[in-house]
C-alpha cells in the first residue's frame, strides 16, 4: 500500500498519467511575508471588509513547498448538471522564521483543497484554497497564549489562501493568506492558545 501511495505522488502511476494529459502543475513554491493580526478568526472577514483591521510588530517570513496528490476532479451540485471542476488536493509543507515580537522558528505540513481557477476578466483569473493540518514552533510563541495560558509549540494549523495569476505571467502568482494557529476550542491545547497572520506571496510553479 505504501509504495502505491509513494508512486501515486511521485509518478509512474495513473495518477501521473494524469498529469501528463492535463498539463497541470505538479509542483509549486512559495515565498512569504506575513504579519500578525489583532483579531479573532471569525471576526476576521468583516474586520477586513470594513478597513478595521489592526496589526502588531510581530512577522514572519518563509518558504513553502506543495505537491500536488490529487489532480483535476470535479464535485457535481446535487440535482443539477452542473459541476465545481479543476479542484485538487495538495500536500504543503513551511519553513518559517519569524521577527520582530516573536524570534522562532515554525514549520507547517498540511493538506490544501483548492478550486478550479475563476476567471475575472482581461486575462485575470484567481482559485481558492483552505487547508488543515499541524504547526510546531521550534520554542513557545512569546505573543500567543494570554496571562493564565502558557503558549504551546505544537497547534492545529488552518490556512485560507487566494491566488491570483495573469496570462502575462504564465507560472507565477500572486497569494495572499490567513495563517492560523490554534488548540482547536481547547482540544489539544488549552482554550486562548494561537495566533492569526495575515500575509501575502509569490508562487513560482515547478511543474
Amino acid at each position: 500500500m505504501t509504495g502505491g501511495l509513494l508512486a501515486a505522488a511521485f509518478g509512474g502511476s495513473p495518477v501521473a498519467e494524469a498529469f501528463e494529459r492535463s498539463g497541470e502543475r505538479r509542483w509549486h513554491a512559495t515565498g512569504y511575508v506575513s504579519r500578525w493580526v489583532n483579531t479573532d478568526l471569525l471576526d476576521v472577514p468583516s474586520r477586513a471588509i470594513t478597513g478595521n483591521l489592526s496589526f502588531s510588530d510581530t512577522n514572519f517570513a518563509g518558504v513553502g513547498l506543495s505537491r500536488v496528490i490529487v489532480p483535476s476532479f470535479s464535485i457535481p451540485l446535487p440535482f443539477t448538471d452542473f459541476a465545481f471542476r479543476g479542484n485538487r488536493i495538495e500536500l504543503e509543507g513551511q519553513v518559517l522564521k519569524h521577527f520582530g515580537g516573536q524570534s522562532h522558528w515554525e514549520g507547517t505540513l498540511a493538506l490544501m483543497f483548492r478550486t478550479g481557477q475563476i476567471p475575472l476578466g482581461g486575462g485575470l483569473e484567481a482559485n481558492l484554497a483552505v487547508g488543515e493540518g499541524l504547526s510546531v514552533a521550534s520554542e513557545r510563541p512569546r505573543f500567543e497564549g494570554a496571562i493564565d495560558v502558557r503558549p504551546s509549540r505544537v497547534l492545529n494549523y488552518l490556512a485560507f489562501e487566494a491566488e491570483f495569476s495573469h496570462a502575462s505571467a504564465p507560472g507565477v502568482s500572486f497569494v495572499t493568506r490567513l495563517h492560523h494557529r490554534s488548540g482547536v476550542f481547547g482540544l489539544i491545547a488549552p482554550k486562548k492558545s494561537g495566533s492569526n497572520f495575515i500575509g501575502v506571496g509569490i508562487r513560482i510553479d515547478l511543474r
